[in-house]
């Protein structure tokens, strides 16, 4: 009977697909960036509940480091956020175990449009960000490999 509940909840999308929970650092020489510079490296802690991805990250790159923090909403609702400066508003839903996220991003007065699809692989220690970004220099394809710490966040 529990195996029927739970089967029912997932095919109509009560539950989430994947824990993304965890602290991640990105993989450079898995990742690939596309026409974008690469960071030196990045970190970030995700935390998962039933309706909300709270992430914080460490990025640094050329100019230095620099932190962030955004909530997703996963029950669909739009989230507005500040990430790294810029206003970024998004909406996610699953497709499967993998999580979707639409998300509307001003840089310098222009409009980035990105798709990001998450994906957990090898037992959940390797997460795939797979992301299209929409710019007015045109269409940027990037893959972000992160592996997952030990240690819980």
């Amino acid at each position: 009977m529990w195996t029927r509940l739970v089967l029912c909840a997932f095919v109509l999308g009560l539950l989430p697909a994947a824990d993304f929970s965890g602290t991640w650092a990105l993989v450079l020489e898995k990742s690939d960036f596309g026409r974008a510079n690469p960071p030196k490296s990045m970190t970030m802690t995700v935390r998962q509940s039933p309706s909300q991805l709270a992430v914080s990250s460490t990025l640094v790159d050329a100019r230095g480091e620099s932190q962030s923090q955004y909530t997703l909403d996963l029950t669909g609702k739009e989230t507005e956020n500040t990430v790294r400066g810029n206003r970024s508003v998004s909406v996610t839903s699953w497709r499967g175990p993998a999580l979707h996220i639409k998300a509307k991003t001003t840089v310098q007065g222009m409009e980035i449009k990105t798709v990001d699809e998450w994906q957990l692989d090898s037992g959940g220690r390797i997460l795939t960000i797979f992301r299209t970004a929409v710019t007015p220099n045109g269409e940027i394809e990037q893959r972000y490999v992160y592996e997952k710490s030990l240690a819980k966040p």
